[in-house]
C-alpha cells in the first residue's frame, strides 16, 4: 500500500503527539507502524525533530481568553 507523502507526515504527526502523551501505551501499535516500511520511519524522526508544527497546532487550539470587560448574556 503506498501513502501519499501529506497522509504519511499527518499519521507520522499523530502518531508523535499521541507518544508525547505521558498515558501513552500502544508501542506495539507504533511499531507496526513503524516497521511498515523505512518511509515511516524517515516521517516518524521528522516529526518528532520538527517541533514547529506541534507549537502551530496548540497556538492554534487555545482557548481564547475572555475579555473581563464582555458580559456573556
Amino acid at each position: 500500500m503506498t501513502t501519499h507523502p501529506s497522509e504519511l507526515t499527518e499519521a507520522a504527526r499523530l502518531w508523535a503527539m499521541r507518544v508525547a502523551d505521558p498515558s501513552f501505551g500502544d508501542w506495539d501499535g507504533l511499531t507496526r507502524w513503524l516497521e511498515t516500511g523505512p518511509a515511516h520511519l524517515a516521517a516518524y524522526e521528522a516529526a518528532v525533530q520538527d517541533g514547529e508544527w506541534a507549537a502551530a497546532i496548540l497556538a492554534s487550539e487555545a482557548p481564547a481568553k475572555k475579555d473581563p470587560s464582555r458580559h456573556q448574556r
